[in-house]
């Protein structure tokens, strides 16, 4: 790991993102990483950084501004950086009640300051998360937003973005039920040579639903519903035939005991399959209690989701006296992704790599009661259990500063694995302000 106290803090200010997107930020074949953010004013951002050369050039390009009082986090952009270079950029209008998603594409590779015109599709309701990447067996491009708050749709398309299929809802959830679906690509390799999935976690906001479930399952790159053991299930994304996920069908990652509840924090996007999560109780009034709450991960090993041992307590939510959901805000977490020193290798190029080795480190940001803090967990038993391996930032507890939503990009650096939130934490409160404070090692 490396030593904090000579390597550079880089800030992006005033930027947010939301809390469901893993395509908020990915690592291009050119080795950039590329960050999708919005900022307190509402306006859409695309930032370019190179972690390998503190003398670099980074460079920032607004895309829109979506509204001017109040900035919805949850219009943060998804990213998706194509084989070709070029990226696309999608973000919604979410609480403007518009029907719309957007998206903007560069005309040139790796060249974020060429972004073309701004492009909408519609859809039967107001849209929100985001998620967007490249199949790369069937060089489309898939698009996943929630619609109308309780439906979930996929769009696909086959011609680099220029048209897309009508969107075919693949989950709906009733009042009170199911409310987020975080879908990441994996790359795999086989006998056949390389293929991807898309796996996903499914769950409901752990104060106002009343499913207090996460369930997992995958979409293989010919759009077919598996389990996670690889069992198919009657569904496949093309087929836009009304049938949509049961979720009796899809294995359970973890069920919380009567009394207590449930956030989803990470899906892992590499191998083995991995979700992290934080369980806590609730009183007679359903507000949480912080000193139960702690952090925790679960791995499918022989055919079976098996969580690990609590990693740590989390100490403390983000948000205090706000009665919509949000004083149920952790820290969060994140898996490690790690394909190399500062180059990019979505495949080992050992085929006697063990894969299980790229999400045995966790990032985690919580109260430890004394400080804020963003740590380090390694597991040295394939996920059964976490140890301390650093403190990669402290914040004295009495400053009004959190830490929280700790990031790896996609195909992410070992020189940048990891940023982060850091400010005085008031979403949810009408307006507010936050910078991203990036961990950065230049290797001059």
């Amino acid at each position: 790991m490396i030593d904090l106290e000579i390597a550079k803090l880089c800030q992006i200010k005033r930027a947010n993102t939301d809390w469901w997107i893993n395509s908020r930020a990915v690592v291009g074949e050119n080795g950039k990483t590329y960050i999708g953010y919005v900022t307190d004013t509402g306006e859409i951002h695309v930032k370019e950084m190179d972690a390998k050369c503190a003398k670099a050039v980074s460079r920032d390009v607004c895309l829109r501004r979506l509204n001017n009082d109040y900035a919805d986090e949850h219009n943060a952009p998804g990213l998706c950086v194509l084989r070709s270079g070029h990226i696309i950029a999608a973000y919604t209008g979410h609480g403007r009640s518009q029907k719309y998603l957007y998206y903007r594409i560069t005309e040139k590779p790796y060249d974020i300051m060429s972004f073309g015109p701004e492009q909408v599709l519609e859809y039967e309701g107001g849209t929100t998360y985001a998620q967007i990447y490249e199949n790369c067996v069937t060089n489309e491009i898939w698009l996943f937003c929630r619609v109308a708050k309780v439906n979930w749709q996929f769009r696909c398309s086959r011609d680099g973005g220029a048209t897309w299929s009508q969107p075919k809802t693949f989950l709906h959830s009733e009042s009170g039920g199911l409310f987020y679906f975080d879908i990441r690509k994996q790359h795999l390799q086989g006998n056949n040579g390389r293929n991807e999935q898309f796996f996903f976690a499914v769950y409901g906001h752990p104060r106002i639903s009343l499913d207090h479930t996460i369930r997992s399952g995958i979409f293989a790159s010919n759009g077919q519903l598996l389990k996670t053991d690889g069992t198919p299930l009657d569904i496949n994304l093309y087929e836009n035939d009304g049938r949509m996920i049961v979720l009796s069908q899809l294995d359970t990652v973890y069920t919380a005991p009567e009394g207590t509840t449930v956030r989803l924090l990470d899906v892992a996007p590499t191998l083995p399959l991995r979700v992290g999560f934080a369980p806590f109780v609730l009183d007679d009034d359903f507000a949480p209690d912080p000193a139960k709450a702690y952090y925790c991960s679960a791995t499918f090993v022989d055919g079976k989701w098996v969580a690990s041992q609590p990693i740590c307590t989390a100490g403390e939510f983000l948000a205090k006296g706000v009665i919509d959901g949000s004083q149920t805000y952790l820290g969060g977490m994140a898996y490690y992704y790690g394909v190399g020193e500062a180059g990019l290798r979505r495949y080992s190029e050992d085929p006697n790599h063990d894969p299980a080795t790229f999400t045995n480190r966790i990032y985690i940001a919580r109260f430890d009661g004394k400080d804020r803090v963003l740590e380090s967990y390694l597991s040295q038993d394939r996920g059964r259990s976490y140890k301390l391996e650093q403190v990669l930032r402290r914040i004295p507890g009495e400053k009004d500063m959190k830490i929280w939503r700790p990031i790896v990009p996609l195909y992410a650096q070992d020189n940048m694995p990891v940023y982060w939130h850091e400010g005085p934490y008031t979403a949810h409160s009408g307006g507010w302000h936050c910078d991203v404070k990036m961990y950065v090692e230049y290797d001059d």
